[in-house]
């Protein structure tokens, strides 16, 4: 059981759902794992994307920074308002969590929500 607001964390999960349908190919699998590890419960979203380039790793989370959305993508070239990861990061704060966002090793970008 993870105690918070319900409205909060449902916005941060869609947030973060969104994203990664937003930075994946068409016909690929987003998978979203739950596990409880010690004392803490993780969520993870990973996409099968081109992941987050380098240079932008240390940006993800500064307000208004977006990265243009991948050709093969719907919205493709469009960018968002830059506010969604800082969102997330600030809700998990809130709820005295974690937001990590990091590159897969087999491709695509992993967002973990720990509790």
């Amino acid at each position: 059981m993870i105690e918070g607001d319900v409205f909060l964390l449902g916005q941060a999960i869609n947030n973060l759902l969104e994203n990664a349908l937003d930075f994946s190919p068409n016909n690929s699998t987003i998978f979203i794992t739950l596990t409880r590890n010690q004392n803490k419960t993780v969520l993870a979203i990973q996409d099968q994307g081109t992941g987050i380039p380098d240079y932008a790793l240390d940006k993800i989370f500064d307000k208004f920074y977006s990265l243009p959305r991948p050709n093969y993508a719907l919205n493709a070239g469009q960018k968002s308002t830059g506010l969604g990861l800082n969102f997330v990061q600030e809700i998990m704060l809130l709820h005295h969590g974690k937001l990590e966002v990091t590159n897969a090793k087999e491709g695509g970008a992993i967002a973990t929500l720990i509790f």
